[in-house]
């Protein structure tokens, strides 16, 4: 999976549509009962492409059907990344997210966003954490070889400013390594249909 990563400048997440969660929010708008649409919730799922289109990864979440309702988008969860190629039973990389409070202070730890990077053995590979303010209006991620650093070996930052949500525009988070050099970015692509929006 390193060997991957290293080959490429950029990563193109999409997330996959799923049509019960579409139609569930869909008829919750309708009906204007927003407790109607997380009937719909479900894990989500995505595609990440290289640059040249050519698929990298599939990731899949886990995370508990209450929590997404409940804390969403601060759910605690799992992010598992299979290679394509092979099957769905075996992470090559497995990202695991607690629950945290809020999304825009960051001045305490239980607001702070952070993410344990761990490979398919479950041994910890890195630590992505946000700094204190989490970067004022543009949202900064700082990435640790383990929790508990003091200094980060990269740093991303969005090219976005305060909203990160990707309706009407992608989103590039800049990758910067420890002495500032940009070493690649990943974007989140906006959305192409209503179907996608309905996400």
């Amino acid at each position: 999976m390193a060997e991957a990563l290293t080959e490429t400048e950029k990563l193109l997440v999409k997330q996959k549509f799923e049509p019960l969660e579409a139609l569930a929010n869909a008829v919750a708008n309708a009906l204007d009962l927003d407790a109607l649409g997380a009937l719909g919730e479900t894990a989500n799922k995505y595609d990440v492409y290289t640059d040249d289109g050519g698929e990298q990864f599939k990731v899949i979440e886990q995370s508990e059907y209450c929590m997404r309702v409940c804390c969403k988008p601060n759910h605690a969860l799992q992010l598992h990344v299979f290679n394509p190629q092979e099957d769905n039973k075996n992470a090559s990389m497995i990202f695991d997210r607690p629950c945290k409070c809020g999304q825009c202070c960051a001045c305490c730890d239980i607001c702070k966003q952070e993410m344990t990077i761990m490979d398919g053995n479950s041994t910890e590979i890195g630590h992505v954490y946000q700094p204190f303010l989490g970067g004022g209006f543009s949202p900064t991620l700082q990435v640790m070889d383990r929790k508990g650093d003091d200094e980060p070996v990269a740093t991303i930052k969005a090219n976005a400013v305060c909203c990160i949500a990707g309706l009407c525009c992608d989103h590039t988070f800049e990758i910067e390594d420890a002495d500032g050099q940009n070493i690649g970015k990943i974007v989140k692509t906006k959305p192409s249909s209503l179907g996608e929006l309905a996400k």
